[in-house]
């Protein structure tokens, strides 16, 4: 049997069994992901998301904040983009010809050159991989390794796949030049190396100089041995990956191109049921409020899960994390994939059907029919207080990556211990939104269940009633203008019901400004500044109320749209037109 023959049996038996195996993953992950809630205008605009796929997917921008694993990074995924090509005359030289090259391009110089080129970089980025994951491994830094809890072993295994891709492409490659070396001496060219006598292939002109030697009989079946386990090689990559965290490979594009535009930081959402606005005074019947079961989630937040990467970029600059509470926004990100691929029969199941019943509880038969082990794991509260002391600190995590899946699949402590500060979405490389899904949860939590720290009934009332935090009376809200040496104009002091025209600006004190010490010296040196700089002003003094964006990150959407409606009502009613704040929440 000649090495054609061979080439093209064993190749087919690889494709058929690829597309048996990842066809069939893939599709179940696009029913998966697609189970979730419709979700509102995504991407929110086209334009913005080919710029944003341009920077963050082809020019690796949020990757590169951090140079070295950065660039490391920016070297295996433009060297698995430029190889693509390697991988086509792979195909080709097993179901086409011995000698076949891509049209047009395939016997450039330049084309064999780059490609060689990226052989080399995508190894350098292996190596560097390599040392940055023994420099910085759980099991020598503790939590304060970016990778605490993360599947380091299957890192290693994906990383070792790669390197068997390149270093077995680079084999095969280096033979198939020598073989036609060896043709053009018995002077007929019967294989042509793509880039043969072009000197653009440098590097595997260099190995198939350790490999001549061996003479021609080996090379072509070094050739072909090389080919075929390279195919498989990359084959099986293709459904590792389908199988493993390293799906970002796949989903980063798709996710980087639906998010919030320019980003998810900033103010929250409304809350949607569907793709529907909540209306609190005449919510739908089985309107959803917040998320309360893995599959209240839309089908972003279920992408979001399925394409972490688990790089720990989030962990690492969690303010939470790094003071010693159970939150990482990684791990909760990982709770939540793991819960939602544990219950993948039920949630595909009743895709079609509805996962509720008219009383909006879960699917019984269809919980009858999956299971008893995944019956159990769709029925896990979704939040809740675990019950075991063991590495409570971690959220539950050793340092392995290996944690107890009994009770809640989110501890009430680390979601409750969010700053929503937005650290973790600034780094997320593969952009996704833990902050909107830490506050579906709260929101849940607090609207649906009453259960919300103690702490928080206190900040509830004192919004709803004194229209600040901390319960303060509204007449001391001008205490801070009798500390300055100036004039403070106050609307409503010489009995105005709108704001003069000659007014230009509202100063916006917000609560802090008003009342905690720290914030009242912001606040008097913008009153100075503007006073110095001539600007027509005017602050709302006691007629100023919280704006509810604290009472709204934690999780109380029904108290903000009762302060937010009064704020709008207030400001329209004094006709204000342009507002200058220097309080975060108050913006």
């Amino acid at each position: 049997m000649d090495h054609t023959t061979i080439r093209l049996i064993i190749g087919v038996l690889l494709v058929i069994a690829v597309i048996a195996i990842a066809g069939r993953r893939a599709l179940t992950l696009f029913k998966l992901i697609s189970s979730g809630q419709a979700t509102v205008d995504r991407p929110e605009s086209r334009p913005a998301a080919l710029e944003t796929q341009a920077t963050e997917v082809l020019g690796q921008k949020k990757l590169l904040k951090w140079t070295v694993p950065g660039t490391a990074h920016v070297f295996a995924m433009w060297g698995f983009i430029v190889l693509i090509l390697t991988i086509i005359e792979t195909v080709g030289a097993v179901f086409i010809a011995q000698d076949f090259a891509i049209p047009f391009i395939g016997r450039w110089a330049v084309i064999g050159f780059i490609e060689d080129v990226f052989i080399l970089l995508v190894l350098i980025g292996l190596a560097i991989f390599a040392v940055i994951r023994l420099r910085t491994q759980p099991a020598k830094q503790g939590r304060y390794s970016r990778f605490f809890g993360s599947h380091t072993g299957a890192a290693w295994l994906v990383l070792f796949m790669i390197f068997n891709v390149i270093w077995t492409l680079w084999v095969s490659r280096a033979a198939q030049f020598n073989v036609s070396e060896y043709t053009l001496e018995e002077g007929e060219y019967l294989q042509a190396f793509p880039f043969h006598a072009s000197g653009g292939a440098f590097a595997t002109e260099w190995l198939a100089g350790i490999l001549y030697p061996l003479g021609l009989a080996a090379n072509e079946w070094i050739e072909t041995f090389f080919l075929l386990l390279n195919l498989a090689i990359v084959f099986g990559f293709l459904v590792l990956v389908l199988y493993s965290k390293h799906l970002h490979i796949f989903l980063a594009p798709i996710n980087v191109g639906a998010k919030r535009q320019p980003n998810a930081l900033g103010p929250l959402l409304p809350m949607y049921s569907g793709t529907e606005k909540i209306d609190f005074e005449d919510p739908a019947d089985d309107a959803i409020f917040g998320r309360g079961r893995i599959d209240d989630f839309t089908w972003k937040g279920m992408l979001d899960m399925a394409t972490c990467t688990e790089c720990g970029r989030c962990q690492s600059q969690c303010p939470a994390w790094n003071t010693g509470k159970p939150l990482s926004p990684k791990l909760m990100i990982m709770d939540l994939r793991d819960h939602m691929f544990a219950s993948a029969p039920y949630l595909l199941a009743t895709a079609g059907a509805g996962n509720r019943d008219e009383m909006g509880e879960r699917n019984e038969e269809v919980l009858a029919k999956v299971g008893e082990k995944v019956a159990t794991e769709v029925q896990r509260p979704l939040v809740g207080e675990r019950d075991f002391d063991e590495h409570r600190e971690t959220d539950g995590y050793d340092a392995a990556g290996h944690r107890s899946h009994e009770g809640p699949v989110i501890d009430v402590d680390a979601l409750w211990s969010c700053t929503t500060c937005g650290a973790c979405v600034e780094q997320c490389p593969v952009d996704i939104e833990h902050i909107d899904h830490f506050v579906d949860m709260r929101r849940n939590q607090v609207m649906i269940e009453s259960e919300f720290p103690a702490e928080l009934g206190g900040l509830f009332k004192n919004v709803e009633q004194k229209g600040n935090p901390w319960g303060m009376n509204a007449s001391l809200r001008n205490a801070w203008i009798e500390e300055v040496d100036f004039e403070v104009p106050v609307f409503g002091a010489d009995g105005e019901d709108e704001i003069p025209v000659d007014v230009e600006y509202l100063f916006w004190v917000g609560c802090a400004g008003a009342y905690e010490d720290r914030a009242k010296a912001t606040t008097k040196a913008v009153a100075e500044l503007l006073n110095e700089a001539g600007v027509k002003y005017m602050v709302l003094g006691e007629g100023e109320t919280c704006t509810g964006d604290p009472v709204r990150r934690a999780g109380n959407e029904f108290l903000f749209q009762m302060q937010a409606m009064q704020n709008v009502e207030m400001l329209n009613e004094i006709k204000a037109r342009k507002i200058v704040v220097t309080c975060p929440h108050c913006l």
